[in-house]
This record gives C-alpha cells, sequence and structure tokens, in this order.
C-alpha cells in the first residue's frame, strides 16, 4: 500500500498504482467474462488531489451461484479484479472461496484443512474449546519490524537515498503476517532472509530511472543495499528487513514475468519511486509464500483471500475474520486502510487521506467499544505525529477501523 515521508513530500508520493490490463476472467461454468474498458482513474494508493493516471477495470463478475454453506465473511463479492500484464492474479473457484467464507479453512497443528461442513469454526479443532472473546498474539518480535527509511546507511555502510523505500507499508504488513506463519508452519524464512538488494527494474524489462536511486556501485554494478533479519542502523534493533525487501524486489510466484510484489514499471517505463502492493499481489504473496512455494499444489488457494471495502456487511465480517484468524488459528489479518482513521495518523485537519497497511494482531469484543490491535511498521522516520512511535503497537475501536478500510483510500482486508 502507500504512504511517504511526513511533510511536503508527502502530498507527491504515490504509494500504490493498481496496475490493470484487460482481463478476461474465468467465472462459474467456464464462461469468459466481459473484456474490461478503460477509463481514467486517481493512482490506487495516492494521496487526495494526486495527478489521475491511467488504469483499465474489469466489467463485475456476474453474481456467484449461492453458496449451500452459511457464509460468514462476504468473500463471494468480487465487483472487480485487478490484474497487473507480469504479474497475473491466481485464480481462486468460487467453491473454496465458499469454504473460505464459511469459515472452514482452517491451521490445525501446523497444517492447512478445511474443516467437514457443519463443522463450528467458531471452536479450535485442535483443543476443542470455542474461540475467546479477546485475543492478542505475541508481538515482542514483530513489533520491531520497522521500515527502512528513504536515506541512510545499510548493514553494510553503504550510503542509500532511494524514494522506494517509502513505498513499502505493503510488504511490511505481509512481513509482520508471515513471521507469525514461520513460527507455526517452519517458513518463510522471515528471520533469516538476508542479502543485497536491488530495485528491479531489469526485470520488468526497463531502464534504471534517472535521476534515480543513490546506491552502493562495486566495479560499475549495482549493488542496491543490504539487509538480514536484524539490524541497529536506524538506532534500535529493527526486524525483518531483509524479508521485506524480498518480498519488495525478489518473490516471483508461479507464472509471473517480473519480481516483487510491489510494482515498479507502467506502460514499458520505470516508476520511481515505485507503487505499493496492490490487493491482488497481496493475497497472491501471502498465500505463494504460506505455500512453502508449492507450484504443484494450488497454491493461490492455501489461506487468504480478500473482503472487498464495498461489502455492506463489512463491520461484521471484519470482526468474525479477525476472531478466526487470530482467536482460532493464530495469524494476522491484513487492513488495507485509510491513515485518516488510524490513531497514530491523528493530525487534526492535516490527517492524510492515504492508502496504508497494517497487521490487525489482536481482538477484544469485551471492551466498550470493541477493539482492534494492530502494529505499525511506519516507524517515526516516515510518520513523526504525536500519536506513532518506532515499536509501538495501537488500539482502535473497531468501528474506526471499519471506517478506515471504506474511507476514500481504504481497499479491504486479507484474512
Amino acid at each position: 500500500m502507500s504512504r511517504g515521508p511526513v511533510g511536503p513530500v508527502a502530498a507527491t508520493a504515490v504509494a500504490l498504482l493498481i496496475v490493470v490490463a484487460v482481463v478476461v476472467e474465468v467465472v462459474s461454468g467456464g464462461s469468459p467474462a466481459p473484456a474490461s474498458t478503460t477509463s481514467p482513474g486517481v493512482a490506487a494508493g495516492s494521496p487526495a488531489g494526486s495527478p489521475s493516471a491511467k488504469s483499465t477495470v474489469s466489467t463485475p463478475s456476474p453474481a456467484p451461484t449461492a453458496s449451500p454453506m452459511p457464509q460468514l465473511v462476504n468473500v463471494l463479492l468480487r465487483p472487480e479484479e485487478w490484474f497487473d500484464q507480469h504479474r497475473p492474479t491466481p485464480v481462486q473457484s468460487d467453491g473454496w472461496l465458499a469454504e473460505k467464507g464459511a469459515g472452514l479453512v482452517a491451521l490445525v497443528g501446523g497444517q492447512f484443512t478445511v474443516l467437514p461442513a457443519g463443522s463450528d469454526p467458531f471452536v479450535n479443532p485442535s483443543t476443542g474449546l470455542r474461540v475467546p472473546e479477546k485475543t492478542l498474539l505475541d508481538v515482542s518480535w514483530t513489533r520491531w519490524i520497522i521500515e527502512v527509511p528513504g536515506s541512510g546507511y545499510d548493514e553494510m555502510g553503504n550510503y542509500f537515498s532511494n524514494r522506494s523505500y517509502w513505498q513499502f507499508c505493503g510488504n511490511g504488513a505481509m512481513t509482520v503476517t508471515l513471521w507469525y506463519w514461520q513460527q507455526l508452519v517452519g517458513h518463510p524464512n522471515v528471520t533469516g532472509t538476508k542479502g543485497y538488494f536491488l530495485d528491479p527494474y531489469a526485470s520488468e524489462g526497463v531502464a534504471w530511472p534517472s535521476p534515480g536511486p543513490q546506491i552502493a556501485v562495486l566495479n560499475g554494478t549495482r549493488m542496491g543495499t543490504y539487509w538480514s533479519g536484524s539490524d541497529t542502523v536506524s538506532g534500535f534493533e529493527a526486524h525483518g528487513r531483509g524479508f521485506e525487501f524480498y518480498l519488495a524486489m525478489k518473490a516471483q510466484p508461479p507464472t509471473w514475468t517480473a519480481t516483487g510484489y510491489s510494482l515498479w514499471a507502467l506502460d514499458g517505463k520505470p516508476l520511481y519511486p515505485s507503487f505499493g502492493t496492490p490487493p491482488a499481489n497481496t493475497i497472491a504473496g501471502l498465500n505463494w509464500e504460506i505455500s512453502g512455494y508449492n507450484a504443484a499444489a494450488n497454491w493461490a488457494e492455501t489461506y487468504y483471500a480478500k473482503v472487498d471495502k464495498t461489502d455492506p456487511t463489512l463491520a461484521s465480517d471484519l470482526a468474525t475474520a479477525v476472531a478466526l484468524n487470530v482467536g482460532r488459528d493464530g495469524v494476522p489479518v491484513i487492513a488495507m486502510a485509510d491513515t485518516f482513521n488510524l490513531p497514530n495518523w491523528q493530525n487534526g485537519s492535516a490527517t492524510p487521506h492515504t492508502r496504508h497497511s497494517v497487521s490487525i494482531v489482536g481482538y477484544d469484543n469485551a471492551a466498550n467499544p470493541p477493539t482492534f490491535t494492530y502494529t505499525e511498521t511506519c516507524g517515526r522516520a516516515c510518520n513523526k505525529r504525536g500519536g506513532n512511535k518506532d515499536g509501538d503497537i495501537h488500539v482502535i475501536p473497531q468501528a474506526d477501523m471499519v471506517k478506515a478500510i471504506q474511507n476514500t483510500s481504504g481497499l479491504g482486508f486479507a484474512w
């Protein structure tokens, strides 16, 4: 998703563009959906007032056949499909989405499981106990997953200045979320990924932008910046930066011809700064990473699906999704929200409307009002408002998180 540093730069930082192309979607029965139509629109992830960018939005899919299973969360609502020609969105079938929406897709003893029809999804199959009224996941490691600022020195002492680094909140939220999966299923390697990471313009088939990032060069070859599982270059012990950069720059699910879940080019031209991670790439990325890179299986249907901001029952669906993910399975929900409604972004009339991703790691349904708890990968370097501190976690009324998802720059949630 998106956001940039506080101050004048923020007004021009475009953190997420949903790159969409004409796409034919296969729907139930094997018939293709109508071709999409092109229209101008504000780039997804842009602050209010940003220049518009050309995009292509596919025609809404026909309504799916009613599922015989009760739908606790409305994942069958798919008003539009976003498509990037270099990163095609894998198909999630209506049948699997119906199981997901019924709360039957679960993680049991480190194994992916579809519970039998008729099961009570609010009973933990491992313990036989009902999902509790309140839960907070262990945040002692994940609260320090804080993004690299736009300039400074990497772990090898190399100076860099790279505006794309302000745009990694989607990758940051994925890093937080996938750390819990590593603890439960043994992968991906959030804690140990390390190396040099270079902006992947070459994999997009475009030239290096000019002017572009300032990074380390060795014998005339761009090296990028070096990050690992933990570093102290920001003055505190930050975690998961190597894995976050892998997500942004190197990850490549099957059939993708470009690398990284972030977007680095549009219409054959490099983007600098890059745009953030669109929802389709977030869902694909989560499922590819937790599948263990199992290309032989239907990895797109491993666990995660998206609920759109237009969901008419979004409030109850979000509460249900968080209870099942966090309270039953022990993994977060990613909210694709508008910073305007997030407490650590509040700044009176200057509060921004910027697309941003956070990981919901806790809930309290017994509180008055009920609350969610989320981690924030945007540290003080990119958001110096009084409510934002490095390594902090934030509690928000559930109704306000719903508003954040439904507001101008919100997109939905991944669960």
